[in-house]
């Protein structure tokens, strides 16, 4: 009667230890998906932060481009060549500062006691382009007779001094405008970067809540499915130590229940 309750112990036993193992596996190879999933879900956000990353860069360097060309500075329409080592050495900013100025007449010259505000100089637009071209190749200077006298022309037109003081003091007035733009262009290009900074922190920071809330459901399911995988292993190595005694005790009760046949 003990051997066949034994027996009987012995096979719900292994049939627990199969179930108990086929469960195993089953929470195995679902973790295994799980944390691919979870794998999958990190990998696509630490994307989106590395593109909002590269976005907040092309922004910061697109704004400092747009404000150097509004106003003269940047490479758009760009008249200054800086290969070109024997003109072309002023800006587009400078150069159309230096048109406006003497275009508009505002240019005054040789201020005097009885006319303290100096006399008004116009250049028209295609003379200045002439004057222009002149002080490149010769810079404008004074032309002088055989003796090396000056003859009180400049350049190889032949201009006044008036227009040459114009066209000169047009030149430094449009320089000082220059610097003056290079540093608000500056300010404005850092303004921006910090608040692109601002910007960008703040998204990443969204960025960062969305991870963690679509995270939150799987990390909760992996962290369940370990639990009862740890379980499922614990009774697993219950059943099988309880399997192996009920096997040896099987075994000694088929010792002593065989025949002896006068032996011992």
């Amino acid at each position: 009667m003990a051997f066949l309750l034994l027996l009987h112990e012995k096979m719900r036993l292994r049939r627990q230890v199969n179930k108990l193992t086929l469960k195993q596996l089953r929470y195995g190879n679902r973790l295994d998906r799980m944390t691919k999933n979870i794998e999958r879900v990190q990998k696509m956000y630490s994307s989106k932060q590395s593109q909002l990353q590269k976005m907040a860069q092309m922004m910061q360097s697109q704004a400092t481009v747009f404000f150097q060309n509004a106003m003269g500075l940047g490479m758009q329409n760009q008249a200054f060549n800086p290969w070109n080592m024997n003109g072309g050495g002023m800006t587009s900013f400078v150069l159309n500062q230096m048109g406006a100025m003497l275009a508009s007449g505002k240019m005054r010259v040789n201020p005097t006691a009885d006319n303290k505000e100096g006399t008004a100089v116009k250049i028209e637009p295609d003379v200045f382009q002439q004057m222009l071209q002149d002080y490149y190749t010769t810079g404008l200077k004074e032309n002088v007779d055989a003796d090396g006298k000056g003859l009180g022309t400049y350049g190889t037109n032949g201009y006044s001094k008036d227009l040459k003081a114009a066209f000169m003091m047009a030149m430094q007035a449009a320089q000082q405008n220059q610097s003056q733009a290079q540093m608000m262009c500056q300010q404005m290009s850092q303004n921006y970067q910090n608040n692109i900074s601002i910007w960008l922190e703040a998204a990443q920071s969204q960025l960062e809540a969305e991870q963690d809330a679509a995270l939150a459901p799987l990390e909760m399911e992996q962290t369940d499915m370990e639990l009862e995988k740890d379980s499922v292993e614990t009774q697993l190595a219950y059943a099988k130590e309880r399997l192996k005694n009920i096997e040896q005790a099987c075994s000694e009760e088929t010792q002593n229940a065989a025949p002896k046949f006068g032996l011992g």
